[in-house]
C-alpha cells in the first residue's frame, strides 16, 4: 500500500518561501527518486503544503534521511513545520 508524508510549512518570509519553493521544484524529483507523487502547493505568501507519496512504507522510510538533510539545510528559512504521514487510500489524477 502507498504511504505519504504531508508537510505544512511556514517560512520566515515570502523571500524564504520563494527560495525553498525554487529549490524543491528544481531538485525534489532527483532527490526523492522513489516517490510516485510530489507536490508543492503554495498556500500563502509564507506557507506551503508539500505532499510526497511512496509505493510503500519501506520506500518512505528510505527517504527520511534525505528529508532530514534538506530540512537542516533550510532551517534558517523555516519558521514551523507540521508533518503528518499515513496510508494512502486514493491517488487520482486526470
Amino acid at each position: 500500500m502507498s504511504y505519504a508524508r504531508i508537510n505544512s510549512m511556514t517560512f520566515v518570509s515570502p523571500e524564504a518561501a520563494d527560495a525553498v519553493q525554487e529549490q524543491y521544484v528544481g531538485t525534489a524529483p532527483t532527490s526523492f527518486t522513489e516517490a510516485t507523487l510530489l507536490t508543492f502547493v503554495r498556500t500563502g505568501p509564507t506557507t506551503a503544503s508539500l505532499t510526497s507519496v511512496y509505493p510503500d512504507r519501506a520506500a518512505f522510510d528510505r527517504s527520511a534521511p534525505i528529508r532530514q538533510e534538506r530540512m537542516a539545510s533550510n532551517k534558517d528559512k523555516i519558521a514551523n513545520v507540521e508533518m503528518s504521514e499515513g496510508d494512502v487510500a486514493l491517488v487520482h489524477s486526470k
